[in-house]
């Protein structure tokens, strides 16, 4: 087992996939199951029409929002998800070198007859797959909740814009892993992803109701991951491909400075 990294970080973290996926079914089901009282309720796209232009940033288009897409791209591909995906994505992306190396255990993990860049790979390979999982439970929250609360959902749509959402998980995981493999401190390899994240959500929010700042958001892994309302509109290519370089770059500056960085201290 201890030559096969993928499996081993699989195992140890079988409980918090298992715990994340739980918890996209639930935020699957909740959503969904909420939907119809916000379809039915009188006046309310007239209320949304009369809210701050801040709120509005969040809550997208009034008129889509009372639509079932509208809705989950508010709800779900705006907020809970990208909340869900990225904490679960940076936790595990900051562990996966620079955690081993803080907790004494890389050593002896680098022991074996492995290279560096296999170990690192595998570790990033794990990574994925865990996020697999939470795009399955989220995809099944999602179809379920709408069979039980009797409206039609799009599958084509759901599953681009969870596919969307998994690319986003994979950029701020491995951004993450990138900073660990870098300096061995998981600390700074955390706090860099999640501003990476938080502040891409504030600028692709925000940024998009002050017409001066607009271009901003072009700096933002939100604005690739779901500025063209995925589940509504389909993926952009180009944004979605723009995450994948995003990915590739993290991936080959994790396996260039692990391969050189001194593991001594």
């Amino acid at each position: 087992m201890l030559r096969n990294v993928y499996l081993k970080t699989l195992r140890d973290s079988r409980r918090s996939i298992l715990y994340y996926s739980i918890g996209s079914v639930a935020i699957g089901l909740y959503v969904t199951l909420f939907y119809p009282t916000i379809r039915d309720a009188t006046g309310f796209t007239e209320f949304l029409e009369q809210l701050p232009e801040a709120i509005k940033a969040l809550m997208g288009d009034a008129e889509t929002y009372t639509t079932a897409e509208g809705f989950l791209n508010a709800e779900i591909f705006s907020f809970m998800g990208p909340m869900v995906f990225g904490i679960f994505a940076i936790i595990a992306g900051m562990g996966a070198i620079a955690g081993e190396e803080e907790s004494h255990t890389l050593d002896q993990l680098l022991a074996n007859p492995i290279s560096r860049t296999s170990v690192l790979l595998q570790k990033a390979g794990a990574l994925m797959t865990g996020l697999v999982g939470l795009s399955i439970a989220l995809f099944v929250g999602l179809i379920v909740g709408s069979k039980i609360a009797g409206f039609s959902l799009s599958i084509t749509g759901t599953a681009q814009g969870i596919l969307s959402l998994y690319m986003l998980g994979i950029t701020l995981g491995l951004i993450a892993l990138a900073v660990g493999a870098a300096t061995g401190r998981k600390g700074l390899a955390g706090g860099v992803a999640a501003a990476v994240g938080v502040v891409g959500f504030l600028l692709d929010t925000f940024l998009s109701i002050v017409e001066l700042l607009d271009p901003a958001r072009f700096i933002s892994v939100f604005y690739y991951f779901n500025n063209s309302d995925v589940i509504i509109n389909g993926i952009n290519l180009v944004h979605f491909l723009t995450l994948v370089g995003i990915s590739a770059v993290a991936i080959a500056v994790s396996v260039w400075r692990f391969e050189k960085r001194d593991l001594s201290n």
